[in-house]
């Protein structure tokens, strides 16, 4: 597994989000866009990832508006936030499993520092 594997990417998202919601901070999408301190990878791949995401039902603040030949184009709609079933999907799938096991304790680190929380 490498850091810009699809699962880490989407488990990293997905942590922040949830994360953000169980200290009660809004969450930033600066702190999770593509060029940010939990990650830096190409846009349209981060569009690509939200997009599933979103389909999936496993995220809200976002809307695909349409897809190019390069990558869905994405639209904003606050708040952004994990679901009931993005956090079954963070804590029970094997795939997130193994992105946890793939990020250190370096990524809890910073996303203490993001959240402004400790984060264990």
């Amino acid at each position: 597994m490498a850091k810009d594997d699809m699962k880490v990417i989407m488990y990293k998202i997905l942590r922040y989000l949830y994360e953000c919601m169980k200290h009660d901070k809004k969450a930033e999408l600066e702190d999770f866009a593509w060029e940010s301190k939990l990650f830096s990878i190409p846009q349209n791949y981060w569009c690509e990832v939200i997009a599933i995401l979103v389909k999936q039902g496993y995220i809200v603040g976002f809307r695909i508006v349409d897809y190019t030949k390069d990558a869905p184009q994405i639209q904003t709609e606050r708040p952004f936030k994990i679901t009931y079933e993005g956090v079954e999907f963070l804590e029970e799938n094997s795939g997130m499993q193994k992105a946890k096991e793939f990020c250190s304790e370096k990524f809890n680190v910073i996303l203490s520092a993001v959240i402004g929380a400790m984060i264990q």
